[in-house]
């Protein structure tokens, strides 16, 4: 006969403090003091102190020593205080999402993009979730990467897509954005049949596109050299306007000029130091982004459009140039002034 091995179950622990417990506890520290606490509360003092001290009690590890009549947070506090912030945080949103069920809705998804990413993307994804039972409402915010990295750490936004990776937060690729030096096609800069050096650049406007909050050459060759003039503009827009108007050149992304190249009144810069480049695209998720959150889901459908749109992935077969010519990072007009 054969002994049976039973293996004994984890059993789930109950939990003794409450979420009022660690909003009690946080109060007193943001506040200054149990004092602050109770006036920002609105509730008593002694019941603000009874609380913590039963937290500390269940804990069994002092989180406030107190010095005459301020209450100072010990090393163990502060470990535990982080943590708990992300508890009360989340415990809003899963109230937050249950009332949002109630009433039939479903919460927004705040979207931070930086302007290289095509829109018409966001849009693909969010018409693909809507055939769906899934119907999302999105905020949309076209920002530089500074504060596209600000609204992530202050939790502002649930998803950033960015040109850059931040430490902290999940990321995946989402697309490299081919940019290319283009001019109007009744420009001086087509007046040989030869390539174009470097210095030729100067006699030119560079129509340079940055978002304010970004430091100057962000975007790579935006910048031009130093001493070039250069109009500045602050949306893609603006610098597609200025283009048409025959001023100047600039390094756009190439699927909002491709319709102009296929028009014949834009021209790709035929540079000896090569016409194109490529800028990585990410698509990072913030703090808050669960399995199974509208945030979540927007990601995947987000994902899934990028890569359902390949004609953004790199040169149409009807480029002015080869697509063999990559701009050398190495050359002048590369570099920032």
């Amino acid at each position: 006969m054969h002994d049976e091995v039973h293996t004994r179950q984890p059993t789930e622990r109950m939990l003794r403090i409450s979420i009022k417990q660690w909003r009690l506890f946080q109060a007193v520290v943001d506040n200054g003091g149990f004092v602050g606490a109770a006036n920002k509360l609105n509730i008593s003092q002694s019941s603000i102190s009874h609380a913590l001290a039963k937290l500390q009690d269940q804990l069994g590890v002092p989180l406030l020593l107190i010095r005459g009549r301020k209450a100072h947070i010990t090393e163990q506090g502060k470990t535990l205080l982080a943590r708990s912030r992300d508890l009360v945080r989340q415990a809003g949103q899963l109230e937050e999402l249950g009332e949002f069920m109630r009433l039939g809705r479903e919460p927004e998804v705040r979207i931070a993009v930086e302007p290289h990413y095509p829109v018409d993307l966001l849009m693909r994804a969010f018409c693909n979730l809507n055939r769906q039972s899934y119907k999302p409402r999105l905020e949309i915010r076209e920002v530089g990467l500074t504060t596209l990295g600000q609204l992530l750490h202050q939790d502002e936004v649930d998803l950033g897509v960015s040109t850059a990776i931040l430490p902290g937060f999940a990321s995946n690729k989402l697309i490299e954005i081919e940019h290319v030096a283009v001019a109007h096609a009744d420009s001086p800069l087509f007046s040989t049949s030869r390539t174009i050096g470097n210095g030729e650049l100067n006699d030119y406007f560079q129509i340079v596109f940055r978002t304010g909050d970004d430091e100057p050459g962000h975007y790579g060759i935006h910048e031009g050299m130093r001493g070039q003039r250069a109009w500045r503009v602050n949306s893609l827009d603006s610098a597609a306007e200025a283009l048409q108007f025959g001023m100047g050149y600039a390094w756009l992304p190439r699927y909002r000029v491709q319709r102009w190249l296929d028009d014949g009144w834009a021209r790709i810069i035929p540079l000896d130091c090569g016409h194109s480049y490529t800028i990585q695209i990410y698509l990072i998720r913030g703090r808050n982004v669960v399995p199974g959150s509208g945030a979540q889901r927007f990601a995947d459908a987000l994902q899934a459009a990028t890569n359902d749109y390949p004609a953004l992935q790199g040169a149409g077969d009807n480029c002015s140039q080869t697509s063999a010519g990559k701009h050398d990072t190495t050359c002048t007009c590369w570099r920032s002034p």
